[in-house]
């Protein structure tokens, strides 16, 4: 009669007693250890998941980064001035005749009343359907946005979009105009006026608004 080993027996009785360790909670769902196969497919499934949450959520934060950003500079039609420059909310664009080419003399206090119209570093401005020959300048850590060469600039007294209270606005020698549709020179000079302003008053220009 052959006898069974008895290190064999001891081998099956355990395996019985971990396939019935296997059985969780007493649901009747066994804990199995999912092959390297398994696994493998399991990881990549996830990681695909990663990828395509990422894909959306980078779409989603650059939607409208290229053809939706907002115009710097727009070109508008303003009753009496004819067409204007405005900033992207509608605010009328000043130029100032006491600035030089591509360089800003108002700056501190005077900045204040008159603030620079201004973007962040690495971006250039965008000019609506019209608007031509936009540039920048360093202004502090930001750029001032120019037009021909000349540094634009909103006014602090300005009531809203179509407010021109900055128009024909002297500061000693110099005046400040709304920038018209029409291209000036970079050293153009103010057009006389037999109207009388004030550093708060305004007055009409006349066609082009630099005596061009």
């Amino acid at each position: 009669m052959t006898r069974t080993p008895r290190r064999g027996a001891l081998g099956a009785r355990l395996a019985r007693l971990l396939a019935s360790a296997a059985v969780v909670g007493g649901f009747g769902t066994l804990a199995l250890t999912p092959s390297p196969a398994g696994a493998t497919r399991v990881h990549h499934q996830a990681a695909n998941r990663h990828h395509q949450r990422a894909a959306t959520q980078h779409r989603h934060n650059t939607k409208g980064r290229h053809h939706g950003t907002a115009e710097t500079v727009k070109l508008v039609n303003h009753t009496g001035l004819g067409k204007i420059l405005v900033d992207a909310s509608g605010k009328t664009l000043y130029i100032y005749t006491g600035d030089s080419a591509n360089k800003a003399n108002c700056t501190g206090g005077c900045a204040s009343i008159w603030p620079p119209l201004t973007i962040a570093k690495g971006n250039k401005p965008k000019g609506s359907r019209g608007v031509r020959y936009l540039g920048t300048i360093k202004s502090g850590g930001r750029l001032q946005v120019t037009w021909d060469k000349h540094p634009l600039y909103t006014y602090s007294l300005d009531n809203g979009p179509g407010s021109v209270n900055g128009n024909g606005v002297k500061i000693g020698g110099n005046v400040w105009y709304a920038a018209t549709s029409k291209r000036v020179a970079s050293h153009a000079k103010p057009v006389k006026h037999s109207t009388t302003t004030t550093t708060t008053g305004s007055t009409s220009l006349p066609p082009g608004g630099y005596g061009y």
